[in-house]
């Protein structure tokens, strides 16, 4: 049997970025990307994580009153992932 590496070069992925953390929640929101996106770029274009947290729990708090459960399910599983990366970092650090 023969080894043989083969070196693969994947082409760059362009991924747009929102212009403000509310537009990648809203985008979320409306289901026009994945939560695990949206959380990527909400960390990418805010400016410190308690304003991207801020954006978060406004968000969320702006579905919940308005009565846009599917909404605020999507925003929520934001926070769920956020949450769960914390705790497997301070895991790993820990």
């Amino acid at each position: 049997m023969s080894n043989v590496s083969r070196l693969v070069s994947l082409p760059p992925i362009a991924l747009a970025l929102p212009d403000k953390a509310e537009d990648a929640l809203e985008q979320c929101a409306q289901g026009e990307s994945a939560p695990e996106v949206a959380l990527m770029q909400l960390l990418v274009v805010s400016p410190s994580e308690n304003a991207a947290q801020r954006a978060l729990g406004t968000a969320i708090w702006d579905a919940l009153e308005k009565g846009e459960s599917h909404m605020s399910e999507r925003l929520g599983a934001i926070h769920h992932l956020w949450e769960g990366a914390r705790r497997i970092v301070q895991t790993a650090l820990g």
